[in-house]
């Protein structure tokens, strides 16, 4: 769960295109990614929820994201990752205009781990989101975005060092940033054979357009 300070508080296709678009799917519970792949013909379905509180002059307004990531071993460093996200916004208690749901922009990405040596591993991850979500219910960004991701691992016994950098090519109909850019680290640490404990932490270029400060999220 996350808070989001927003201002005012309004059902607009600008807060969905801030909440989706910056959405990274990872192995839970990181947003960093990793270079693992699934090898040829594996398959692996991940299911997401996350709780999101938009705050502003002592109102609250809520949204649910739920992302539902399949994916499947093309090869055996190469994955296929197929998004569909589902965004439930929350009634305005300022306005008491009624909130809504549905699917959101669906997403496709491709993950080659292209380099491997020793505890070295490094990993390409180009991808898509396509306008299939309904913008005049806040449910897309109304174009398709493009992205593109660099990830590396350093992999030793007990630990993992992932370092992922990338930029997101923004089109999107609200006038807000276009050019957007990514960058946040990991750290993993096999503890027992039951138990794995990680610190994620990096940072998005801020989606509106006059916006001076960037997010930054820890992840613990």
């Amino acid at each position: 769960a996350r808070e989001v300070s927003a201002a005012p508080i309004q059902t607009s296709a600008y807060d969905a295109a801030l909440l989706v678009a910056p959405a990274l799917p990872a192995a839970h519970p990181l947003i960093t990614e990793d270079t693992d792949t699934l090898g040829e013909g594996g398959w692996q379905l991940e299911l997401g929820n996350e709780h999101i509180t938009l705050r502003s002059a002592g109102a609250e307004r809520d949204l649910v994201l739920t992302t539902a990531a399949l994916s499947y071993g093309l090869s055996e460093r190469t994955d296929l990752i197929v998004t569909v996200p589902h965004l439930r916004i929350g009634a305005d208690p300022l306005t008491g205009e009624a909130g809504g749901h549905g699917l959101v922009d669906l997403g496709l990405d491709i993950k080659w781990r292209f380099y491997e040596h020793g505890p070295f591993s490094f990993a390409l991850k180009p991808g898509a989101t396509f306008p299939t979500g309904d913008t005049q219910r806040a449910l897309g960004t109304g174009d398709t975005v493009w992205s593109l991701f660099l990830v590396s691992s350093y992999k030793l016994e007990e630990w993992n060092f992932l370092l992922h950098l990338g930029h997101v090519h923004h089109n999107n109909t609200f006038n807000e940033r276009v050019d957007l850019w990514h960058a946040s680290a990991a750290v993993t640490w096999q503890a027992t054979d039951q138990l794995k404990l990680i610190v994620d932490t990096g940072t998005n270029r801020n989606t509106e357009r006059f916006a001076t400060d960037d997010p930054v999220f820890v992840i613990g």
